[in-house]
C-alpha cells in the first residue's frame, strides 16, 4: 500500500469544509494527483514557493500535497519563508521575481498584487477551476486555506472553574483578568481593530467600515498592557514564555502550541476569518509547473484530508456539510469549520485593499506614541 492510501485508511472518511470546497464529481472523485499521463512528464526545474506562513503549515504541506506533486513529476517545491508579502511587491516592481508561487496571506493583498499587474492568470486549461465554490477564485489566484483570528488564554492561568476569558469584552478588561496581552503589530489580518469596536460595543454587521477613532479610543484602555507579536511563531512564543496569558492568535497557531503541550484554549465567539491566497507571478520563472501543481492540490483530495490531519487551515476539500466533531478530538477547538464559526466574521478583503495604507499609517502612530 502507498503512501498515500496509506493516509486514506489512516484518516478514513475525514473531509475539511472550507471556502474552496470542491463541488462536483469529477476527476476529483478520484482521490489522486496530477498524473504524468496528463502532461506532467513534460515538467521540469523546480517550483520555488514564496511561503508567508512557515512552520508547521510548510511541514504539513511539504510532507502531503507538494510530496505527492514531486512523486508524481519528479518537480521539487522549494521552500522560501517570508514574513509578509512586503518582499515579493518589491521583487515584482523592480521585475525581479524568483519564485514560481506565491502565498499571499490575504484576499487584499492578492488583489493589490493583480491590480498592479503582478500576477499571472490562472490556465484553466490546465487548472480545474469548475471544481472549486463561485467566488473563491479569481483570474489570478485561488483561495487556499482559511485561518481563524481567536481569543486564546493559558488555561492553567485561568483554569477552568474559574474565570476564564471568553469574549472580546474579556479581553480588554484589565480589571478581571489583569497582565499582559499578546497582540499582531499589524492591523491586517490580526483582528485587533475589529476586536477593539467588537469589546466596544459594535454590532457585527456594523463592523465595517472600521470607526478607527472607536477602535483606537478602546485600545487605550489596554495599550500599557499589549505585547506585540509580528509573525505566528512569535505569538505562541510569547504565551511560552510568559511575556502575555491572553490575547488574539491564529487559530492554527494556537493548535501548534496545544500539539506541544502548552496549555492554550481558544474561543470562536466573534472571531475572525479569512482565507489566504496561491497564485503564479507574472514573471515567475516556472509557470508550467505552479500550474500543474496547483492543478494537483485541486484534485488531490486524499493530500488535502492528510494535510488537513496536520494543520488546521482548510484547504480545497471533496465535501461540504462536515461538522467539527467529523475531526480528531485534538483538532477540534481550533478548526474555523461548522460550530465554531456560527458567530465568526468574515474580514471584509475589500475594505482592507482601499483602506490598508491609511490603515497601516494610523495604526503604526497610534502604536509609536
Amino acid at each position: 500500500m502507498n503512501s498515500r492510501l496509506t493516509r486514506a485508511v489512516s484518516f478514513g472518511a475525514l473531509t475539511l469544509a472550507s471556502a474552496l470546497v470542491l463541488t462536483s464529481c469529477s476527476a476529483a472523485d478520484s482521490g489522486t494527483s496530477a498524473s504524468k499521463e496528463d502532461g506532467a512528464a513534460a515538467l521540469s526545474g523546480e517550483v520555488l514557493f514564496y511561503d508567508t506562513s512557515g512552520g508547521d503549515v510548510w511541514e504539513g504541506l511539504n510532507k502531503t500535497l507538494f510530496a505527492d506533486f514531486t512523486q508524481d513529476t519528479g518537480v521539487k517545491v522549494i521552500d522560501d519563508y517570508n514574513e509578509a508579502s512586503t518582499k515579493f511587491f518589491a521583487a515584482a516592481q523592480n521585475g525581479a521575481v524568483d519564485w514560481s508561487l506565491v502565498f499571499l496571506p490575504s484576499l487584499s493583498d492578492a488583489q493589490q498584487a493583480a491590480d498592479a499587474g503582478y500576477l499571472a492568470e490562472i490556465d484553466t486549461s490546465v487548472v480545474p477551476v469548475d471544481q472549486l465554490v463561485e467566488g473563491t477564485y479569481s483570474k489570478t489566484g485561488i483561495e487556499v486555506g482559511t485561518f481563524g483570528m481567536v481569543l486564546a488564554w493559558n488555561s492553567e492561568t485561568y483554569p477552568e472553574g474559574s474565570a476564564q476569558p471568553q469574549t472580546w469584552e474579556d479581553l480588554y478588561d484589565t480589571k478581571k483578568f489583569p497582565g499582559q496581552r499578546c497582540f499582531f503589530n499589524n492591523p491586517q489580518y490580526g483582528w485587533t481593530l475589529e476586536s477593539a469596536l467588537l469589546a466596544d460595543g459594535v454590532a457585527a454587521d456594523d463592523l465595517y467600515p472600521l470607526d478607527t477613532e472607536r477602535a483606537f479610543k478602546k485600545l487605550d484602555t489596554v495599550k500599557d498592557s499589549v505585547t506585540w507579536w509580528s509573525s505566528g511563531a512569535q505569538s505562541i512564543e510569547s504565551f511560552e514564555n510568559g511575556s502575555c496569558d491572553l490575547g488574539i492568535v491564529w487559530a492554527n497557531r494556537a493548535f501548534t502550541a496545544s500539539q506541544n503541550g502548552f496549555p492554550l484554549s481558544v474561543s470562536w465567539d466573534q472571531a475572525g476569518y479569512a482565507n489566504s491566497v496561491w497564485a503564479i507571478p507574472a514573471d515567475a520563472p516556472n509557470p508550467e509547473a505552479a500550474q500543474a501543481l496547483l492543478k494537483s492540490v485541486i484534485e488531490n483530495t486524499e493530500g488535502q484530508v492528510a494535510f488537513a490531519s496536520r494543520v488546521p487551515t482548510p484547504i480545497p476539500a471533496a465535501s461540504t456539510g462536515v461538522s467539527v466533531g467529523d475531526f480528531p478530538k485534538d483538532i477540534q477547538p481550533f478548526l474555523p469549520v461548522g460550530d465554531n464559526i456560527s458567530t465568526a466574521i468574515t474580514l471584509d478583503a475589500d475594505y482592507y485593499k482601499e483602506h490598508n495604507a491609511d490603515l497601516t499609517d494610523q495604526f503604526n502612530r497610534w502604536v509609536a506614541k
